[in-house]
C-alpha cells in the first residue's frame, strides 16, 4: 500500500503538498498516455519533483494510480454525493410517490450530466476516466473504483427503477432500464466531440451544459413515467 508521510526535509506541510501535485500530474499524464504508456520519469517531470519522490509517497506506479483513483473519488462524492443521499433516504420511505421517486432518479442523472462541463480540472479527470472506465488500467484500480463508487449508485439506481417499473430488483429488465437512464448522461461526455461538431459549439460551458441537462431530463422524465404507466396497466 503506498505510504503517506512528510517529506523529511520539509516537514509535513511540504510532503503534503509535493503528494498533491505528483497527484495532479499523474491524472493528467494517465489521462494522455494510459496506464502503460506514461512513465514515472514523465509524472515526475509534470509535477516537478524528483523521480524518488514518486516511490517514497506511493511504492511505485500502481500506488501512485490507485491514489489518482481515490482522489477522483472523493470529487466525484463531492459532485453526486448529494443526490444519491437524497434517493436512499427516499427508497426508505414507504409510503413515498411515484413522482417523488422519479425526481430523487432524475437528481442522480443530472449530477452525472454536469460532469461534461469543461474546465480545466474535468477536462483531465474524464481524460483519466475514460480510459480507466475501458479497463486499461491494474486491477486493483478497477476493483477500488467499483467497490467505493460505482456499486453504491448502481444498487440505488436499481432500486428507483424496480419500484418505479414494479420489477424485482434483480430482473434483467431492471439492470437494463437502470444502465439505460444512469448511461445517457455519460453518452454526451463519451460523444463530446461528436455533439460539439454537431451543434458547432466549440466547448461544452454552463450554458451548454444546461441545455443538454435539459434535453436529457426532459427525455429520462418521459421514460420513467412510462415504466410506471406500463407498471399500472395504463399502455
Amino acid at each position: 500500500m503506498a505510504r503517506h508521510k512528510p517529506a523529511a526535509e520539509g516537514g509535513y506541510q511540504r510532503g503534503e503538498e509535493t503528494r498533491a501535485r505528483l497527484i495532479e500530474a499523474a491524472v493528467a499524464v494517465f489521462g494522455e498516455r494510459g496506464y502503460d504508456g506514461a512513465s514515472t520519469r514523465d509524472i515526475a517531470n509534470v509535477a516537478g519533483v524528483n523521480s524518488p519522490a514518486l516511490q517514497y509517497y506511493f511504492d511505485g506506479k500502481e500506488g501512485l494510480y490507485l491514489a489518482c483513483v481515490e482522489h477522483l473519488i472523493t470529487l466525484l462524492w463531492q459532485k453526486m454525493g448529494d443526490t444519491v443521499d437524497v434517493a436512499e433516504q427516499a427508497l426508505a420511505d414507504v409510503d413515498i410517490s411515484d413522482q417523488a421517486l422519479i425526481d430523487v432518479s432524475l437528481g442522480i442523472l443530472s449530477s452525472v450530466v454536469t460532469t461534461i462541463q469543461d474546465s480545466p480540472q474535468t477536462n483531465a479527470w474524464r481524460a483519466f476516466l475514460d480510459r480507466h472506465q475501458a479497463g486499461l488500467c491494474p486491477e486493483s484500480a478497477t476493483t477500488a473504483f467499483d467497490d467505493r463508487f460505482k456499486k453504491r449508485i448502481g444498487d440505488v439506481v436499481r432500486q428507483l427503477i424496480a419500484r418505479l417499473a414494479g420489477l424485482e430488483v434483480e430482473d434483467e429488465r431492471t439492470v437494463i432500464h437502470s444502465m439505460a437512464l444512469f448511461t445517457q448522461g455519460l453518452a454526451f461526455r463519451v460523444q463530446k466531440p461528436k455533439l460539439l461538431e454537431a451543434l458547432k459549439w466549440t466547448a461544452i460551458d454552463q450554458k451548454e451544459m444546461e441545455l443538454v441537462r435539459e434535453v436529457v431530463l426532459t427525455q429520462a422524465r418521459f421514460t420513467l413515467e412510462g415504466l410506471v404507466r406500463q407498471r399500472d396497466g395504463h399502455c
